[in-house]
């Protein structure tokens, strides 16, 4: 499921209908799941919790995760900077709030506490408890008290995560005009290729030193691609991840591609004409 994810991530450009693939994914394998727990059921308690406190929020979190991108996305004003940064910051306050609406479960999870999992990762528990959150009347059969929260808290710090690397690139980047410059030179260019590629491009220049005497960061770089290539590359961290975790592909296919079609040219006199560009 997570290298199908990577995959709408990066050949899906257009929101709406990366949400629809990613939601239809994460739902078809949260009903396998569902089916096999009502199959074979659990062994024990701890077995149940094991499954309702780790495995399924690391499942449901991406129908929330791809849920809230979209709605920022769609919501971005990406034409003007200063809006776009006060937007974020909007964005980030929300969490903040949500996040301490509900401060004990989730120090709970960030600890990794265990007192009260037998309360809150068990199914049909009864009784009400103080320590017991609110949460939307879900499926008696695949759900517990706590383990929606639970994918929602995971949800929500991939989200923060995504959010402060956007936050990073807008700081970090000298914004220039828009339309063409004085010289005559095009800054309307717009990056129509698969995104993962300028991820790679964007490693490439980070490894390889080339901008700012090597000083630029790799949040940096790929916020600056973002800015003058209008395209939304996503958070560096796991577009590196997608790159390694390449098993039929070559782990460097597009500069692999790059090399092999300057090398044809080269090869081909009479093709090749440093004068067209």
């Amino acid at each position: 499921m997570q290298l199908d994810l990577n995959r709408i991530s990066a050949q899906v450009d257009e929101p709406l209908e990366r949400l629809s693939q990613s939601l239809t994914l994460v739902q078809g394998a949260l009903h396998k799941l569902k089916q096999h727990i009502l199959d074979h059921g659990f062994h024990d308690p701890l077995e149940e919790i094991f499954f309702f406190k780790k495995v399924k929020p690391a499942f449901y979190c991406h129908m929330i995760y791809a849920t809230e991108i979209y709605t920022i996305e769609t919501g971005l004003p990406l034409a003007d900077k200063q809006k776009e940064r006060i937007f974020i910051e909007d964005e980030l306050k929300y969490l903040d709030r949500y996040l301490n609406k509900y401060a004990f479960q989730y120090h709970y999870y960030k600890f990794n506490a265990t007192e009260l999992d037998l309360l809150y990762f068990t199914r049909n528990i009864k009784g009400q408890s103080l320590l017991v959150p609110n949460v939307p009347d879900l499926d008696p059969d695949f759900s517990t008290a706590c383990d929606y929260l639970f994918s929602k808290f995971k949800a929500f710090d991939m989200l923060k995560e995504w959010l402060h690397a956007k936050m990073a690139g807008i700081n970090e980047i000298n914004m220039i005009g828009a339309g063409n410059r004085s010289d005559g030179v095009p800054s309307d260019l717009q990056w129509t290729g698969d995104r993962i590629n300028l991820a790679e491009l964007g490693y490439a220049l980070y490894f390889t030193g080339q901008l700012n005497n090597g000083t630029a960061g790799v949040a940096q770089i790929f916020r600056w691609l973002e800015d003058k290539l209008k395209v939304n590359i996503g958070v560096p961290a796991k577009r590196f991840a997608e790159i390694s975790a390449r098993k039929r592909l070559s782990r460097t296919k597009y500069i692999d591609e790059m090399k092999d079609s300057i090398l044809r040219k080269l090869d081909n006199e009479e093709g090749f004409n440093p004068t067209n560009r």
